[in-house]
């Protein structure tokens, strides 16, 4: 423990901390009109807050958890993570709370020189829902359409190309097809290849993460898969999706259905400089767990008790 400076020093210390942190005098000032070397002002400073005379709080505003929000980006390595405190424990009002904060990342980020991607979902809805102003951006739907209209990537780029005042690039089909050759059709397609040949151009993607175990996913819900097909992947181990990419516990990418898929593939996710996922709730933890360590990530919005079991795990 740091020895208590006496009563002379606790003044020279108070005297030189105000004249930096309240004054807003630099150190070079301070030690001008004092005559100390500025090493010497510097020890000083650091000497205030050891000691306690000064201390420094960072406040989260209202809502936001600073604190969380920091310790997601030092343990997983992200370029953004936003962390909310959520009032309730109703999932509409956990969607509706981290997709108006992803909404905000998103005005926030976005330039007029990016290209945004985007998956599906509730959550994404809900931040489609939220926005009111957006850069004049391309727009790229990222998957095919696996759950109710209102919640699959056709409404939600309506709305966000219509707020970007742009032209989006939409797929009209299943995300998961039948088998490869029916795929391999839909792909052909000329909407759905122009489409796919925008998938390079994207520089900020955002998806929702769906979890396999427990059950929380578009694609189980909808009835993407048969359930032979599910069981089989579930057997492989799959915990998480990410669009259509299937992922383990390990951050193991499965590409069993590739093939079967009408969606932006793995090689393609790493391909974008900043790909940010918006998830939350105890039944997404461990998916959330899963695509961290895949390293798909560059961003992540979530709810303060996820963050503290995704950073006490």
């Amino acid at each position: 423990m740091a020895q208590t400076p006496g009563p002379g020093r606790q003044v020279q210390i108070a005297h030189i901390a105000t004249q930096h942190y309240l004054q807003n005098k630099t150190r070079i000032e301070i030690a001008n009109e004092t005559g100390l070397s500025r090493f010497k002002v510097g020890r000083l400073l650091d000497e205030a807050v050891s000691s306690g005379i000064v201390r420094i709080d960072i406040q989260s505003p209202s809502g936001m958890r600073l604190d969380l929000s920091v310790q997601l980006k030092d343990r997983f390595g992200l370029m953004h993570a936003v962390v909310v405190d959520v009032p309730s424990d109703s999932d509409d009002v956990l969607q509706a709370r981290l997709g108006s904060t992803a909404g905000d990342l998103l005005s926030e980020i976005l330039t007029d020189n990016d290209v945004l991607g985007l998956t599906s979902g509730r959550t994404l809805s809900a931040m489609a829902r939220s926005l009111s102003s957006l850069p004049k951006c391309g727009v790229v739907q990222l998957a095919g359409v696996a759950g109710p209209i209102q919640e699959t990537g056709l409404e939600i780029m309506r709305r966000i190309s219509a707020i970007a005042g742009v032209r989006p690039w939409t797929i009209y089909s299943p995300l998961v097809m039948s088998d490869a050759q029916a795929a391999v059709g839909v792909r052909r397609q000329p909407d759905t290849s122009q489409t796919f040949e925008q998938f390079s151009r994207v520089t900020v993607a955002v998806g929702a993460i769906g979890s396999w175990q427990p059950e929380n996913s578009q694609m189980i819900k909808n009835r993407a898969l048969d359930t032979s097909d599910r069981e089989k992947l579930l057997a492989r181990g799959v915990v998480a999706e990410f669009g259509a990419t299937l992922i383990t516990d390990t951050g193991e990418v499965i590409h069993d259905i590739d093939d079967r898929c009408i969606a932006i593939s793995e090689k393609q996710w790493r391909a974008i400089p900043t790909v940010i996922a918006v998830a939350g709730g105890p039944t997404k933890t461990r998916a959330i767990r899963a695509i961290l360590a895949s390293g798909l990530l560059h961003g992540l919005v979530t709810d303060s008790a996820t963050a503290e079991r995704l950073l006490g795990g």
